[in-house]
């Protein structure tokens, strides 16, 4: 459960549900509820496949090429920094899109599941494992759903001002994030520097290193088993 939890909270501030709040309810505008109510669950649904399909496909193709967990952790954190960049220094623009066609794009891709969103879950599945990053993210798809059904009411308390404050902050956390990722990517490429002090067996670290330096998605096999 605190797996699922430790999962749940960067999908959350990658799905940034409060974010596209504005936008799915300027996009909305001169619909009927029986339309918005359809466009939400397409949107919901198609976000939830996409990103499931996503997440099964990259690990066998990850160790095809014999890419490793750090190799991810680097490459991945480096790309969620500039998404996050991107979010927190872009000015929202009016989308030129079919009022009836909203639930499939932009709603449902790029704006519930977008770049951020996918690179996310990659990490997450290299961190967590498949089943706990599926839990985080299915619980995440269902918390937009609710949003987004519950939008009008939203737009109220937070206003269009304030949900883009919270959508900021939310950038801000996901760029931190980020860096903390392609940090501890690149502790575990790094030579080992030896301790200066009373020895130790160091079997935790080096443990910790190895696994990040296996295939992702695979846990390298302990030595030593009764």
């Amino acid at each position: 459960m605190e797996q699922i939890w430790l999962a749940f909270l960067p999908l959350f501030v990658a799905f940034d549900a409060v974010g596209v709040l504005p936008m799915y309810w300027a996009l909305a505008q001169g619909l009927s509820s029986a339309k918005r109510r359809a466009a939400v669950n397409n949107a919901v649904l198609i976000a939830w496949l996409v990103a499931l399909a996503f997440l099964l496909v990259s690990n066998p193709v990850f160790v095809i090429l014999g890419i490793q967990m750090a190799d991810v952790m680097i490459a991945g954190g480096a790309v969620l920094f500039v998404l996050a960049l991107n979010e927190l220094l872009r000015s929202e623009k009016p989308r030129d899109v079919s009022k009836e066609a909203i639930g499939v794009v932009p709603l449902g891709v790029p704006l519930i599941v977008g770049p951020a969103v996918l690179t996310t879950v990659l990490l997450l599945r290299v961190r967590y494992g498949l089943w706990v990053t599926v839990a985080a993210l299915t619980l995440n798809v269902v918390l937009a759903w609710v949003m987004l059904r519950l939008a009008d009411a939203w737009m109220e308390r937070f206003g269009r001002e304030g949900a883009k404050v919270i959508s900021k902050v939310f950038g801000l956390i996901l760029a931190a994030y980020a860096v903390m990722l392609v940090r501890q990517g690149l502790a575990a490429i790094a030579p080992p520097v030896e301790a200066v002090g009373p020895a130790t067996d160091g079997t935790s670290s080096s443990q910790d290193r190895d696994s990040l330096r296996s295939p992702a998605g695979m846990v390298p096999a302990r030595s030593g088993a009764p």
